[in-house]
């Protein structure tokens, strides 16, 4: 679950990190985020649902499924960004309740 989050905030720091969506994605607050600051916590976060998805007790499993969440949430903030921007917000906002959900559990 925690892996699934991550993942999730990891695609959609990529996608905002990108000069094209990132007034969309970020209104706002793209003066304030620097492009190469997204690209690294992006990968920094990827790395963190690896490490994540690594450190359970069924890791074969879990890594086997950490490649299917990968293109899933890719899937995710590419559909929030064809249709609607608040698809993808929403995205990024269900990665931050599944972390929470996983370290509640």
């Amino acid at each position: 679950m925690i892996a699934a989050g991550l993942t999730l905030l990891g695609m959609f720091a990529l996608a905002a990190a990108m000069p094209r969506h990132a007034p969309a994605l970020l209104g706002a607050w793209e003066r304030h985020v620097p492009p190469a600051r997204l690209r690294i916590g992006g990968a920094a976060l990827l790395l963190a649902a690896l490490a994540a998805t690594l450190a359970a007790s069924d890791w074969p499993t879990a890594l086997v499924t950490w490649c299917g969440v990968l293109p899933f949430s890719a899937v995710l903030v590419l559909l929030g960004l064809t249709y609607d921007v608040r698809l993808a917000r929403g995205a990024a906002a269900l990665g931050a309740l599944a972390i929470l959900a996983g370290l509640l559990r």
